[in-house]
């Protein structure tokens, strides 16, 4: 087939991070399997996020089964209820309350337990910390449970990645955050403009059809992506601060320390796959792909593609970011990307501040994850003014 390319070794190959590395650079749609194909152009994978009949919803996908019918899984009129009942929470003027509000505390916190310190395990022990303590607040939630949470939520991460894992303990973990976060609500936390109160006023609001159980679901799964994706990225981040990559003096510019923000998001977009289905027979890139195909559209291949960035792989500030689509595009992209960003920049900025130095002191060049990516096998110094 024109424009094809085949991978000899599925599996071998997409059990590697940067798996798009190993295909043909001269083809944008790779058949990997029978109704299997990725895609890696910048242009072709804008195409795949956005095209009409390339969906999200599959009834075998292990999201769908442990969540039930929720926002990541559903499409067209669903998806677009499902939408609606976030764009409260993830307002300008909301992100505006939680930065001034919300975030300068818990962003400290996370200063202060790694000041002087070296770590080993940043991902692990240290990065969910700011993100897990937005969403417990947004969600209502006890502070006191944050713990619980980390440590009932991160195994479902995988639920989301690609190859999925799905076990036992995956479902019962679900069923015990959906209990917990029930149990918050009953007991009068909810402040009356969480997650769930919004969302709930939001539906009755606009006639949203829509069951108690699937708000739970909606709730959790902005939880969990919100959450990972934020701890993954946070790691990246400081990651490329500990390789020297840019003077964290210079980074007190707030324009350079949104410039470096975008780039190591255009680097290690925190999100490296993303899979759909084509819903009939297509073209993509001019390839005809089957109906009940997997589409794997990988982000990070379209994040570095040499014909739209030049030496995609070098840390450039002054680039411009145009291609970069670090958070998706089409229907599907990513809702939380404004909140996301002043979290990170706060971050950034706070670190700046309060650091002479950040070095990495071990690196193994290891990747985790692809759908919640970032350096792994490293080790970093955060040395206090």
């Amino acid at each position: 087939m024109p424009g094809v390319a085949t991978a000899a070794d599925p599996a071998a190959l997409l059990s590697q991070p940067l798996w798009y590395r190993s295909l043909p650079a001269d083809a944008d749609v790779h058949r990997l399997d029978d109704g299997v194909y990725a895609v890696t152009g910048n242009a072709t994978v804008q195409e795949a996020l956005a095209h009409p009949r390339i969906v999200a919803e599959h009834p075998l996908k292990a999201s769908a089964r442990a969540f039930g019918p929720n926002v990541l899984d559903a499409d067209g009129t669903d998806h677009r209820a499902f939408r609606a009942l976030l764009a409260p929470i993830l307002s300008a003027g909301r992100v505006d309350e939680y930065k001034r509000a919300l975030m300068p505390s818990l962003v400290e916190a996370l200063v202060d337990s790694v000041l002087d310190t070296e770590s080993d395990d940043f991902y692990d022990t240290h990065a969910h910390k700011v993100p897990y303590g937005i969403v417990c607040t947004i969600l209502g939630i006890d502070p006191a449970l944050e713990d619980r949470f980390h440590t009932l939520t991160r195994p479902l991460a995988r639920l989301l990645d690609y190859p999925t894992e799905e076990t036992e303990q995956a479902h019962t973990n679900v069923a015990e955050l959906l209990r917990l976060i029930e149990e918050q609500r009953t007991a009068g936390r909810d402040s009356g403009r969480s997650l769930l109160e919004t969302i709930e006023q939001t539906r009755d609001r606009k006639g949203i059809s829509l069951s108690d159980s699937e708000v739970r679901s909606t709730a959790l799964l902005f939880f969990l992506a919100g959450t990972e994706t934020s701890s993954a990225f946070i790691t990246s981040l400081v990651y490329c601060m500990g390789r020297g990559l840019f003077g964290l003096d210079e980074l007190r510019d707030p324009t350079v320390r949104d410039d470096f923000v975008e780039e190591t998001l255009r680097l290690h977009p925190p999100v490296q796959t993303i899979v759909r289905f084509a819903a009939d027979d297509l073209s993509l890139g001019g390839v005809r792909v089957p109906r009940h195909s997997a589409v794997l559209a990988s982000i990070a291949g379209a994040n570095r593609d040499p014909r739209v960035f030049a030496h995609p792989d070098r840390f450039d500030v002054t680039r411009t970011r145009k291609g970069s689509i670090p958070f998706a595009v089409g229907a599907h992209a990513c809702p939380g990307a404004l909140l996301a960003k002043t979290e990170f920049s706060l971050l950034v900025e706070s670190l700046v501040e309060r650091c002479a130095d950040i070095a990495v002191t071990r690196d193994r060049r290891g990747v985790a994850s692809q759908s919640f990516s970032h350096p792994s096998a490293f080790a970093v110094r955060f040395t206090a003014k």
